[in-house]
C-alpha cells in the first residue's frame, strides 16, 4: 500500500499549528511524514523547534522571504517523499483518519486522479462547506487545505503558478488540471476541521489581499482560456467581486489593470486552450 506525506505552510501562528499537530496525532497520523513550510514567520525559531519536538519524523522548511501561500505549497509537493500527499493549512485536520486507507488504495494513474477534496466543518459553528447529504462526485475545484493530492500529477502542469501568492490559486490550477485530462473527485464523506479565526500576529493586509484576488481574478481565465473569452471573463469575475464589497476600491481598480497587463507580459506562460476545451470548461462550471 502506498503511503501519504501530511504538507503544512504556516506563517506567525505557532499556537494554532501546536493545536493542529496535536490533533493529527490525536486522528492516528503521528506516523505520517510531515514537512511544514514556514513562510518567513517573524518567530521561526520558535516554530521550528515546536515541529520538530512534536514531530520527530518531520521537515521544517524555512523561509527567508515572504513568498506566499501557492509558492508555499510548491515547495512542500517538490519535497513530498511520498506519491500522495494531504494537503492542510496550519489550522485545519481531520475528523477521522480511518478513510484514509481507501485513497491509499485507489489507483490513482489509472483514474488519471489529481485530487480529492473533501470538506472544512468550521469548529466554531459546525458549519460544512459542502451539504452533508451530497455524495461523491467528480468536481471542477478543491480545497487547498482540504485535499489529497497525486503529487506527480501536480506537477506535471507545473504546479501553482507562484506569482498568484494567494487568491484564485486553487481555482486556476484546477482548470489547468482539467484541461491537461487529470480528474478532480470531490468526497464530502471526509470531513476536515477548520479552526479558523486571524490573530494579529499574522499581520494582514486587507488591501493587498483584495488587490490579489483583483488581479487574479483576471489571470485565472485570461491565461488559460482563448483571450477573447479568458480576459472579459476574468475582468467581469473581479468587478463583481468588487462590486459586492467595495472596501479598497483603488486596491481592486489597480488589481484589475495589473491583471491585464500581466496577461499580455506572460503571454509565453499561457495554457493551450481549443475552443472546444474552453467552451466545455464553462459549461462544467455552470
Amino acid at each position: 500500500m502506498k503511503t501519504v506525506a501530511i504538507l503544512i505552510p504556516t506563517r506567525n501562528r505557532p499556537e494554532i499549528l501546536r493545536r493542529t499537530l496535536k490533533e493529527l496525532r490525536c486522528a492516528g497520523l503521528g506516523d505520517k511524514p510531515l514537512i511544514v513550510y514556514d513562510d518567513a514567520s517573524e518567530n521561526q525559531d520558535v516554530i521550528g523547534r515546536m515541529v520538530r519536538s512534536d514531530w520527530p519524523h518531520s521537515q521544517f522548511i524555512r523561509g527567508t522571504e515572504r513568498k506566499g501561500q501557492a509558492a508555499g505549497r510548491n515547495l512542500l509537493l517538490r519535497a513530498c517523499p511520498c506519491d500522495l500527499a494531504l494537503c492542510l493549512d496550519d489550522d485545519s485536520f481531520p475528523e477521522f483518519s480511518d478513510w484514509i486507507g481507501e485513497y491509499l488504495r485507489t489507483d490513482w494513474r489509472q483514474r488519471r486522479l489529481a485530487v480529492a477534496t473533501f470538506q472544512y466543518k468550521r469548529l466554531a459553528d459546525g458549519k460544512l462547506s459542502i451539504n452533508e447529504t451530497s455524495l461523491p462526485c467528480s468536481a471542477t475545484g478543491f480545497l487547498g487545505g482540504a485535499s489529497m493530492v497525486h503529487v506527480s500529477s501536480i506537477l506535471s502542469v507545473g504546479g501553482y503558478r507562484d506569482f498568484f501568492v494567494y487568491g484564485y490559486e486553487e481555482p486556476e490550477l484546477a482548470l489547468r488540471l482539467r484541461l491537461a485530462g487529470f480528474a478532480i473527485w470531490q468526497d464530502p464523506r471526509i470531513v476536515i476541521l477548520h479552526n479558523h479565526f486571524n490573530v494579529p500576529q499574522e499581520n494582514r493586509n486587507p488591501g493587498e489581499y483584495d488587490y490579489l484576488y483583483a488581479r487574479n481574478g483576471v489571470l485565472l481565465s485570461s491565461l488559460n482560456l482563448p483571450l477573447p473569452l479568458g480576459l472579459p471573463r476574468g475582468i467581469a469575475r473581479s468587478l463583481r467581486r468588487a462590486l459586492t464589497n467595495r472596501r479598497n476600491a483603488w486596491a481592486k481598480t489597480k488589481g484589475i489593470i495589473v491583471g491585464i497587463a500581466m496577461t499580455f507580459a506572460r503571454w509565453n506562460e499561457r495554457t493551450p486552450c481549443s475552443w472546444r476545451d474552453s467552451l466545455g470548461m464553462l459549461y462544467d462550471n455552470r
